[in-house]
């Protein structure tokens, strides 16, 4: 596979031997936040398809994992995408940092011995065997979570692969709607980066073929509910790494001209007390449920429906790594938050 950029135009043009049949591949570089119409067609091009034997099945598979690489568009900071803007940080609070992990042994990377392939069966087979659980918790506008959701050896991978970009996160923000503007606020003790692609597969390929393959299966297991686009994601790789880092209760997307729909969550690894997600009554101060962070379990929701937070870690013998993947709509579908639950919620966020 050779990938040639494009100096006038941002883009990439994509060729593999695999679909020699098939035009050049234009790849969009101004994208912003999914992968969209090009990724659509690598799926068309690669993914297997009904009614192909065995042997052809396999070598499309194995075609469609030397263009995951290209698969990932560049996202921009999610922040930066909400309501137009951002407004100043609050400042930073002090917070109780874990006492440094100890080193331990040089080893080889769990990744090596897991191959594309069968990372990406995994995560296909994960999503097939849930299907029916996911769809009725959507279904009921409730959160879908399994623990051991995917095999022991791709969560291993992907761990390690977290691990190695730990120099790379930064102070993890989000945003909150008050009184007419964007309020940026630090998550204390969560740091993040997010997974690209591209150019920058080769540091994290497992994850990156993660993000991939879920959007693909889950868009159309939980897109038979409310439309999905098949290809168009963000995501986020984030760590809690100190005594009392949590996320305030929210819900991911309270409307406007962002286009995530559906949140789903893998939990990596960590030995942590607390780091809880916890759901919410829509129209109640009311916790429904809690999931523990343990490393294979997985949780998805509507992101513009469900009221959740992760609660306060009180002991932290190792960080809590997790990967959160949103599914976007290419319809405009996604709900401004209720007055009602801003009522039960927020009643200070409400616009007079």
């Amino acid at each position: 596979m050779s990938y040639i950029p494009l100096a006038d135009s941002g883009a990439l043009t994509c060729k593999c031997a695999a679909a020699a049949t098939a035009g050049p591949l234009e790849i969009d570089r101004s994208l912003r936040g999914d992968s969209s119409a090009w990724t659509e067609r690598l799926q068309e091009q690669h993914l297997p398809q009904g009614g192909r034997t065995a042997q052809h099945n396999a070598m499309q598979c194995a075609a469609w994992v030397l263009v995951a690489a290209l698969l990932l568009g560049t996202v921009e900071p999610l922040a930066l995408k909400r309501r137009g803007g951002l407004t100043k940080s609050k400042k930073k609070k002090k917070i109780k940092k874990a006492p440094a992990a100890v080193a331990q042994p040089a080893r080889a990377p769990l990744s090596w011995s897991l191959s594309p392939e069968e990372h990406m069966a995994a995560v296909q087979s994960a999503v097939a065997s849930a299907a029916d659980g996911i769809q009725a918790a959507l279904t009921k506008d409730d959160f879908f979570s399994q623990t051991d959701f995917l095999d022991e050896r791709s969560v291993h991978a992907m761990a390690e692969e977290a691990r190695r970009l730990d120099g790379t996160l930064v102070p993890s923000q989000s945003t909150r709607y008050e009184a007419g503007q964007t309020i940026a606020y630090d998550k204390e003790g969560v740091r993040s980066t997010q997974i690209l692609g591209g150019n920058d597969y080769d540091k994290a390929p497992r994850l990156t073929e993660y993000v991939v393959s879920l959007t693909a299966a889950l868009s159309s297991v939980a897109g038979q509910v409310r439309p999905l686009s098949p290809s168009r994601q963000t995501n986020k790789l984030a760590v809690c790494d100190a005594i009392g880092a949590s996320y305030p209760k929210h819900i991911d997307n309270g409307g406007g001209g962002d286009p995530r729909l559906l949140t789903a969550i893998l939990y990596l690894s960590g030995d942590v007390d607390g780091g809880r997600f916890r759901s919410y009554k829509a129209t109640e101060d009311v916790v429904t449920a809690e999931v523990a962070p343990a490393p294979g379990t997985f949780v998805c929701f509507w992101s513009d429906r469900l009221v959740h937070d992760v609660s306060a870690v009180t002991r932290l013998d190792e960080a809590r790594w997790a990967l959160t993947v949103w599914l976007c709509t290419d319809d405009d579908v996604v709900e401004a938050t209720p007055e009602s639950v801003l009522a039960a919620h927020w009643p200070h966020l409400r616009d007079s």
